[in-house]
């Protein structure tokens, strides 16, 4: 359903970091936007065709919005019309992306359009209804999982986890669920292991599980033997 531009964890540059997008028409739909990922885009023309991109944002660390910036001044005066902000950002209020984003020198309304969103509420953009829920990750920054609602189809998108609610551990209302998943496996992990989530989800709903965030000691054909997907980049 999703489509990735980057697969993998913090430091597993050779899948680079993790970002999905979704594309409908001259629209599109990107869940962060990490270090190496405006690189991916360009490199890519992932943007050709498009008019105005729609970015949700999960967290702040660097694997996850570190070209944010590059992106939108990209964009901005290199992207269709120049000067004309053609990028819209969403996240909840206590993400502060806003503020990251000032650092940078962008000014929201001028560069980009921002939306700040309440968690648990569900909001229509364009050809999608998105919701945010609270994730567990650090103590340190607020994270967020995403429901998305696309073409009648329920996705869940973790964000970075080191757990499942108890509704996703038998999925029958989503479609698709993609999840941090990692090899490493420890005491404090702020990242879900693959033996966890084998632990939290049953054999018979396994199919509906997409493994992301890939660390580099991931298996593939691991997590595919337990039941699960893993996601692919796309370029």
């Amino acid at each position: 359903m999703l489509k990735f531009i980057g697969s993998g964890s913090a430091f597993n540059t050779k899948l680079g970091n993790t970002s999905a997008y979704y594309k409908v028409g001259n629209q599109m739909l990107l869940i962060d936007c990490g270090s190496n990922i405006f690189h991916r885009i360009k490199e890519n023309n992932l943007l050709e065709g498009i008019d105005h991109i729609h970015v949700l944002i999960t967290h702040t660390h660097a694997d996850h919005v570190g070209s944010l910036a590059d992106f939108i001044f990209y964009s901005y005066y290199s992207h269709g019309e120049m000067a004309k902000p053609n990028v819209s950002v969403y996240s909840v209020y206590d993400v502060k992306i806003e503020e990251l984003l000032a650092i940078n020198g962008i000014m929201p309304g001028v560069h980009c359009l921002s939306k700040k969103c309440q968690s648990d509420t569900q909001y229509t953009f364009n050809f999608c209804k998105v919701l945010f829920e609270r994730s567990s990750h650090v103590k340190e920054i607020p994270s967020y999982s995403i429901e998305l609602c696309i073409d009648d189809r329920l996705i869940y998108y973790s964000g970075d986890t080191n757990t499942l609610k108890e509704s996703l551990r038998n999925p029958m209302a989503y479609d698709y669920v993609y999840v941090d998943t990692c090899k490493a496996d420890y005491e404090g992990n702020v990242h879900l292991s693959l033996r966890k989530l084998s632990e939290l989800v049953n054999s018979d709903v396994r199919s509906k599980f997409w493994c992301m965030h890939l660390d580099e000691s991931f298996v593939r054909q691991e997590a595919e033997k337990l039941g699960f997907n893993v996601v692919t980049n796309e370029f």
